[in-house]
């Protein structure tokens, strides 16, 4: 045990073990929660920076809550009728968790056919 800390193995490798911890853990997400009204519809968001540029599509049909690690996102939703809400733009913190975003459907958009973007 004695070369092993001689040669400054002990330090490398708690270092090593360090940098590994850093890179895969799960880093600070915030928790985000969206509320439709009516529910039901699609929610689609996206984060801003980080490479954040494709949409995603939520895993369920509101209201729904995931886990994003971005600082801001933007973020719609699609009813089935083909209806949408405006975008909705919202900061997040790393130190709380933002207040429920509440979509509505904005009868100036026209309604979408496909549901795509």
């Amino acid at each position: 045990m004695k070369d092993f800390n001689r040669h400054g193995l002990r330090p490398a490798l708690a270092a090593a073990l360090l940098v590994c911890c850093a890179v895969f853990s799960p880093g600070c997400a915030s928790h985000v929660r969206v509320r439709t009204e009516p529910s039901g519809a699609m929610v689609r968001y996206r984060g801003e920076g980080r490479a954040a540029f494709r949409w995603k599509t939520a895993p369920t049909a509101s209201p729904v809550e995931f886990d994003v690690y971005y600082g801001r996102i933007s973020a719609y939703a699609i009813w089935p009728d083909g209806s949408r809400s405006r975008h909705e733009t919202v900061t997040l913190s790393n130190w709380h968790d933002p207040d429920p975003i509440v979509l509505r459907p904005d009868p100036s958009i026209p309604r979408s056919g496909n549901g795509g973007d």
